[in-house]
């Protein structure tokens, strides 16, 4: 089974992903960082030197090649489920979890690393993008909204709450598993 993470930026997906993929004993992949490592060079310079439409295709490639993994939690970018084909290969190949973080939140964690952040210009824009893929996150399986100052184990703990039963049976039949 593999999980598919999504949401807006700063909502935590690659550490919540790890830790989930911790928890649950599966591989972890971060789209992002897969897209930095193979380019050699940071997502906002991919977007100066490229394009976005040169970044979209190499995460929509990436998205595409987790299609041969057996298991993994596969967080994504902001951006990646807004695209229909994006979309119907996650609803079709995984579990999608949208990791509804409020917006105050976003903004302060977003304001952090606003430097490294393509899509940041302003609060005014960033309220405007968040609208806009909001829709999209909605069609995701599963959304979990987190709170304020929740930690990371806690947020972990809720979302494997709300996993399907049947994604731990397929977890226990892996072959060296012990569970």
């Amino acid at each position: 089974m593999k999980i598919y993470l999504i949401g807006f930026m700063g909502a935590g997906k690659t550490t919540v992903g790890l830790e989930l993929a911790r928890r649950l004993g599966i591989p972890f992949f971060d789209l992002d960082e897969l897209i930095v490592s193979s380019e050699g060079m940071p997502i906002r310079e991919i977007f100066a030197e490229k394009g976005e439409p040169h970044f979209r295709r190499r995460e929509m490639d990436l998205l595409r090649s987790t299609q041969h993994l057996e298991h993994g939690v596969i967080a994504t970018g902001g951006g990646t489920f807004t695209f229909e084909e994006n979309i119907q290969f996650v609803l079709a190949h995984g579990l999608s979890v949208y990791i509804q973080a409020p917006i105050s939140v976003l903004m302060r964690r977003i304001g952090e690393k606003a430097a490294e952040r393509p899509m940041f210009r302003d609060e005014a824009s960033l309220r405007e993008l968040f609208q806009y893929r909001l829709r999209y996150y909605k069609m995701a399986d599963i959304t979990l909204d987190i709170r304020e100052e929740e930690s990371v184990a806690e947020i972990t703990e809720r979302m494997i709450m709300q996993l399907p039963k049947e994604l731990f049976g397929a977890l226990s039949r892996r072959p060296g598993h012990n569970g």
